[in-house]
């Protein structure tokens, strides 16, 4: 499962710092990418949570109130998505 929060520029730290030392939270995979770096018009950071349906719901504890659900959530995982593939054409084409 993944999920998609939203989390203003001032509250970023405290966020990713209370996801990362969760156990459960932890062991999935966490990203963090700047909304202006996806081209999406919002203040503030995106944090996609890949863990468990136990682990989606307790990162949603711990981020009530510093962070809210996504609405648009496939448009930030798609423009991810694009981004990494991205990244990895040109990655390959240096090794070519």
């Amino acid at each position: 499962m993944k999920e998609v929060f939203l989390v203003p520029a001032e509250a970023r730290l405290k966020a990713e710092e209370a996801l990362k030392k969760d156990d459960v939270v932890s062991r999935g995979s966490i990203i963090l990418r700047a909304a202006s770096s996806l081209e999406i018009k919002e203040d503030g950071y995106f944090i996609v949570v890949e863990s468990s349906e136990e682990g989606i719901k307790k990162a949603t504890e711990l981020l009530k109130g510093l962070a809210t659900r996504y609405a648009k959530k496939d448009v930030v995982l798609k423009k991810i998505e694009e981004q990494d593939d991205a990244a990895l054409a040109g990655f390959g084409s240096i090794l070519g």
